[in-house]
């Protein structure tokens, strides 16, 4: 079965400065995975700065085509402490969802009420990462759970860049319909970012989803921290041509004032968060012999 609609959408740099060798360097010439990635963030404003940014908000005006020529619209507003992925918040205005993680766990209200289900505390962080990866990108490089095997040589439409394979955790992200491999491009002079790949997905018994090619045609400046204006997504079928399933997101990133935060990643009503069920031990387990 395949989806009509892509599924919505600690620090490794750290880690990996303290800790050097633990990915492969790649081919010979190019920089290691470390020093690629340092120098990918500096070039769009550097962790300090993002740091200083602190809290922002992310109004994402969708456009969609899908294979079947469907077209939809959509908005989604997402508040997020960076670097993310969480404390975050996510907003659906048209389908009255609320749903945020204060890092403690994550709670959700559609149209007014609780969402309860048991799946929750854990979904929401996944939901919020799955959107924010490409529009923080190189930032949520440096998230728990993704990390840079190789540097490699490569060009995208005849630009010489240097091709990051990226790996994330299993339950990275909300769905296994989205590849934990990916290739992302950055300019082999400059070190922006070009492009980012991820590949069909065949999980077997008819069900499949497109790859995704990602690519920024403009981007915005934020106290000196680069984000996406627009982000564009072109599908990639099993071969990885790319085929007639698109996307395009308009971005406006603008800073929040910290003192929102409590009130914004907080569950507004904690009593109704999902209670996880108590497993009890098996008949005679734990009691003594006669």
């Amino acid at each position: 079965m395949r989806g009509s609609t892509w599924m919505t959408l600690g620090a490794l740099l750290l880690a990996t400065l303290s800790r050097p060798g633990t990915a492969s360097a790649g081919e010979a010439g190019a920089p290691s995975p470390v020093s690629a990635l340092r120098r990918t963030l500096e070039a769009a404003g550097g962790m300090d700065a993002l740091r200083r940014l602190a809290l922002v908000k992310l109004t994402v005006e969708r456009e969609e085509i899908t294979l079947d020529g469907k077209h939809t619209q959509s908005q989604s507003i997402f508040y997020v402490r960076l670097p993310g992925p969480v404390p975050g918040r996510l907003e659906i205005p048209a389908a009255r969802v609320v749903a945020g993680d204060d890092g403690s766990g994550g709670w959700a209200f559609i149209a007014g009420k609780p969402d309860t289900r048991t799946n929750t505390p854990l979904m929401v962080k996944r939901l919020i990462t799955t959107d924010l990866f490409p529009l923080l990108l190189p930032f949520s490089l440096t998230w728990d759970g993704v990390s840079i095997n190789s540097v490699t040589a490569g060009t995208v439409k005849g630009r010489p860049v240097w091709q990051l394979r990226v790996e994330t955790t299993r339950t990275f992200f909300h769905t296994p319909q989205i590849a934990t491999t990916w290739t992302v491009s950055v300019d082999r002079d400059t070190f922006q970012l070009v492009q980012a790949e991820s590949p069909f997905t065949d999980l077997g018994r008819g069900i499949v989803a497109d790859g995704m090619r990602i690519s920024w045609p403009t981007t915005q400046i934020v106290e000196g921290v680069r984000f996406p204006a627009v982000l564009t997504v072109i599908g990639l079928d099993a071969n990885g041509q790319e085929n007639a399933h698109t996307r395009s997101d308009r971005v406006t990133v603008t800073r929040t004032a910290t003192e929102a935060a409590a009130g914004l990643f907080s569950n507004p009503s904690p009593q109704s968060q999902p209670q996880l069920p108590v497993l009890q031990p098996p008949p005679g387990l734990g009691k003594g012999r006669g």
